[in-house]
């Protein structure tokens, strides 16, 4: 219950941030907006030449908020203010006939349309290239985890992945955690299932314990810093795939340590012998 309370604060105080983002870039496209109309107007240009302007800036908002109604909601803004600010009679609405409540409620849903989809778009593009870099690493990881020699230093290896892509502390703890350690963590051993922050039964716990093994072998426990708040599902799923990975390092580590020097080497790959009878074809003896 103490884990989920805290998770709580977290999530509202990252989105009263999305929030205060969103109203700071609302406020400068809109001021940008203004600006520009009133430039053209001292220049003696037509201020219908800013409505590129604000087309510019609903797309503009779009791609910068986490929604499209705000680029919307900038277009409904600049078209009221452009009626009051900048045409005659000046500081009076003359949205009243039918055919301006017509243009109102068009530029309303053109809006609407292009910020939702140029924000679909943004998520698409990001998400791409989230995928790509995602990809990226995971082929350095492996790239390091081939190039380890032992057990150890393929958990080292993973450790420091998974410690700078989640931007926390991440421990992997080969073998039966210690008994003076965390009691989370040998519970984590003993039971093979998550333990410590966000699962129940563990209030006071600042690390998430997830258990290290496959093929019904527990090698050991990873620790995740959970100070600053819980793992999400997509970090969960990042960290259980480095541990498959490293766990087929480990094994494989494992396995060339425990043969002796020489052998599981092919002999199709070993040096080549200096003897040249070795060479020559075996003939069969004459009869006699």
């Amino acid at each position: 219950m103490a884990a989920s309370s805290c998770r709580f604060p977290l999530r509202s105080s990252l989105s009263a941030r999305r929030v205060l983002r969103n109203l700071v870039a609302f406020a400068l496209l809109y001021g940008a907006g203004l600006a520009a109309v009133w430039g053209f107007s001292l220049l003696g240009v037509s201020t219908l030449v800013a409505f590129p302007v604000f087309v510019l800036g609903v797309l503009i908002a779009s791609l910068e908020t986490d929604s499209g109604l705000w680029g919307a909601a900038l277009g409904v803004a600049y078209l009221l203010s452009y009626d009051f600010l900048f045409t005659a009679p000046l500081f009076t609405l003359k949205v009243l006939s039918r055919t301006d409540v017509a243009a109102l409620a068009i530029f309303l849903v053109v809006s609407l349309i292009m910020g939702v989809i140029t924000h679909r778009m943004s998520r698409q593009v990001q998400a791409a290239e989230r995928t790509a870099c995602a990809l990226g690493r995971l082929n350095r990881l492996s790239v390091g985890l081939l190039e380890s020699s032992t057990p150890q230093a393929a958990c080292s290896f993973a450790q420091e992945f998974l410690t700078r892509v989640l931007r926390r502390p991440v421990t992997i703890t080969l073998g039966e955690p210690p008994a003076a350690g965390s009691a989370a963590a040998r519970d984590c051993y003993e039971r093979r299932s998550p333990t410590g922050y966000g699962e129940p039964g563990w209030r006071d716990a600042t690390e998430k314990y997830l258990p290290l093994g496959m093929k019904g072998r527990l090698y050991g426990v990873v620790a995740i810093d959970c100070s600053s708040g819980d793992v999400d599902s997509g970090s969960l799923s990042l960290v259980n795939a480095v541990v498959a990975q490293t766990l087929v390092a480990v094994e494989r580590n494992e396995l060339a340590e425990s043969e002796p020097d020489g052998a599981g080497v092919p002999a199709a790959i070993s040096a080549p012998s200096n003897d040249k009878s070795a060479a020559e074809p075996i003939r069969p003896a004459a009869l006699s």
